[in-house]
Formats: structure tokens, sequence, C-alpha cells
């Protein structure tokens, strides 16, 4: 599982698990993709990329033409998708160390 941060030339920002990446497209699972979540746009929230997707394809292929650019997700955007998708550990550790 490759989780990756793909700018679309739509402007669309998808998350997404990069199961293949070709000269022809890039291939992706469980997607999502960013919306402003408050009326100020300083929040973001995520919604599913394809919603009416039939959910017994679980695979969508991006074509290249359509990609600005794909890069590594920021850390704490990257454990929330995981957790979103039941994707961690079952135990979880703190991503920040505290000062006793």
């Amino acid at each position: 599982m490759t989780v990756q941060y793909i700018r679309l030339i739509s402007g669309e920002n998808v998350v997404a698990d990069v199961v293949e990446d070709t000269a022809e497209g890039i291939t992706i699972r469980d997607s999502i993709t960013a919306v402003p979540a408050n009326a100020e746009g300083t929040q973001l929230g995520f919604v599913p990329f394809a919603p009416l997707q039939d959910p017994e394809e679980n695979e969508i292929l991006v074509p290249r033409q359509f990609v600005m650019f794909v890069v590594k997700l920021a850390p704490n955007l990257e454990e929330q998708y995981n957790k979103m998708f039941n994707r961690t550990s079952v135990i979880a550790a703190p991503t920040k160390k505290l000062i006793l």
C-alpha cells in the first residue's frame, strides 16, 4: 500500500492507495477528495472521489494526461486516511512525544 496525494488538472486533490503507476495512468483504490468543510474554506473534509462507482469495482485507472503531480501525503493526513479505511494497527502509538 502506497498512500499518495494526486493533483488532477481539473484541480481536484485526491488521496488514494496507488496500486500501479504506469505510463498509461495511475491505478488507485480507496480514493477520497478534499472539499471545503466550512464557509470560510479554512477547514477540509473528505468525500469519496468517485461516489457513483460500482461498489464491486474497487480500482480506478486515472489516465496519465489528467494528472498534474503525485507526491507523498503529509504524515498527519496519512494517519487520518489510514483510520478512515481501518488500516491502523490494533495498538495505536502516539505520534507526538509527551514531556513528563
